[in-house]
């Protein structure tokens, strides 16, 4: 049965602790559809059961929403988690609140937030930390390893278990402030804008289609592949994603029929020489 009692300041503080934890293990699953989609949905299960207790479907429709496509840096997942629990506490005790938004929200912040994370963790504390410890290996210290452990890692489990909890307070009080003043749909919109901005820079950058196939006299041959291009730059590696979303949406192909299929398929192209 479903309900809409108020679960307000339902999550408290050992909720947000134990996300934190399961947090650690970010990476223990990881698929090239959705990438770290399983361990989120494993780290926010306590705090959904009980945010949506008298609400089994609910739950089930809680679980089923976090099952999206997720990737970000590993130092902010506690953060994200934290946000999550908030809107989906704002869900339950705000019937009128669009259930997309939560996902939307989400997939907005991870683009963002990854590109400036994964540049301090990566490019900057993760080298200065190298750099220590290397210095210290060197000349035969076995301080070299521990101090890099220690800056490398004392600012990761600061953000994993310090940040939890400014992602909840944050993500209510966000959502609530965004719906009041109408600029949700407006953030909404921004987000697919932004998104489908990314996904054909994507396909133009990642997607390669060339053809082999030229005609005209052997001193000015015309590449078909460079007329096509003409018309529509990218038009073959917009047209080979099409066809795979096609195959992914409507007719349900498993993604790994899809990459033998298209390796088998390019390689007979390129044997016959049309690629």
């Amino acid at each position: 049965m479903t309900s809409n009692a108020s679960t307000k300041g339902v999550i408290t503080k050992k909720d947000l602790r134990r996300l934190s934890w399961r947090t650690l293990q970010g990476a223990t699953s990881v698929n090239y559809e959705r990438f770290t989609h399983k361990p989120l949905v494993w780290a926010l299960g306590p705090g959904l059961k009980k945010i949506w207790a008298d609400d089994p479907k609910g739950y089930s429709e809680a679980l089923q929403r976090h099952l999206a496509f997720f990737l970000c840096t590993p130092q902010i997942k506690s953060w994200m988690g934290g946000l999550m629990l908030a809107l989906e506490e704002e869900l339950k005790n705000n019937p009128s609140m669009d259930p997309s938004s939560i996902n939307a929200i989400k997939t907005s912040l991870m683009g963002p937030l990854s590109g400036v994370f994964d540049s301090l963790f990566l490019n900057c504390i993760r080298i200065v930390a190298c750099g220590v410890g290397i210095s210290f290996a060197a000349q035969g210290s076995v301080l070299g390893p521990i101090l890099y452990a220690l800056i490398y890692n004392v600012p990761a489990f600061i953000m994993y278990f310090g940040t939890a909890s400014i992602g909840y307070r944050m993500g209510t009080s966000a959502v609530t402030n965004l719906q009041e003043s109408g600029l949700i749909n407006k953030v909404l919109e921004a987000a697919s804008i932004i998104g489908l901005i990314v996904i054909g820079g994507m396909i133009y950058s990642n997607v390669s289609v060339n053809l082999a196939i030229t005609f005209g006299p052997e001193e000015a041959l015309t590449s078909l592949n460079d007329i096509l291009n003409g018309i529509f730059p990218g038009i073959l590696s917009f047209g080979t994603f099409f066809l795979f979303y096609w195959l992914l949406k409507s007719k349900k192909v498993n993604t790994l029929w899809l990459v033998f299929g298209a390796l088998i398929v390019t390689v007979l192209l390129v044997a016959v020489g049309v690629m």
